[in-house]
């Protein structure tokens, strides 16, 4: 009969497996590593694939060489387009300038016109119609006051107040004191023309 003691480390010693022989799940583990390292390079191969296609697509000429334009930093294209830049502001203020002289240089014109005519217009009314020395019957009459204002008579020709006014005198001043020499003699023309040198008692200085 065989000693008890002595064969159990024998029966241990087989069952126990050793430690550098590979396991049964040894070949499963190597397979799945190979399998996700596979599959992470196709990831990246298309990822980076989409991105070239997606270059290709928005700058197909870049990305093939093809590009007829000039440089980004070409100083041609630069010079061209600040000169075009520059003519135009310069075409959109002179516009606006050369109409606004324009139209300031017509006003102007026809205000000169306008003062004119009004300046020949009142020349022709204060124009002298007769020979008579109105500046020598003032003499004798106010002493060549023609800016005398007085309650019955003013002038220089010494007017009656209601002669002034019912021969036109209103259309210069309301006195004939307060009308120039020029229109004095204007509305004593018209009393002439009507009555002669009869009304001034210095007529014979006429």
């Amino acid at each position: 009969m065989t000693d008890r003691r002595a064969a159990a480390p024998a029966t241990r010693s087989r069952s126990k497996p050793s430690r550098t022989s590979p396991g049964p799940r040894a070949p499963r583990l190597t397979s799945r590593r190979a399998g996700r390292q596979l599959r992470t390079m196709t990831g990246v191969a298309m990822i980076g694939l989409a991105v070239s296609a997606a270059g290709f697509v928005s700058a197909p000429d870049q990305v093939l060489g093809l590009s007829t334009e000039e440089p980004r930093g070409s100083t041609r294209s630069v010079d061209i387009s600040q000169a075009e830049i520059v003519a135009a502001r310069r075409q959109a203020i002179a516009r606006p300038v050369e109409g606004v002289l324009s139209t300031h240089a017509a006003t102007e014109a026809e205000r000169i016109r306008a003062a004119a005519a009004a300046a020949a217009a009142r020349a022709a009314k204060l124009a002298r119609r007769t020979n008579v020395d109105w500046d020598s019957i003032a003499q004798c009459e106010t002493g060549g006051n023609w800016r005398m204002r007085g309650s019955s008579y003013s002038g220089g020709l010494g007017f009656a107040n209601t002669t002034w006014s019912g021969f036109g005198g209103g259309e210069f001043a309301p006195n004939a004191g307060m009308a120039s020499r020029e229109e004095q003699i204007v509305v004593a023309e018209r009393v002439h023309a009507r009555y002669g040198l009869s009304g001034w008692g210095c007529r014979r200085y006429g």
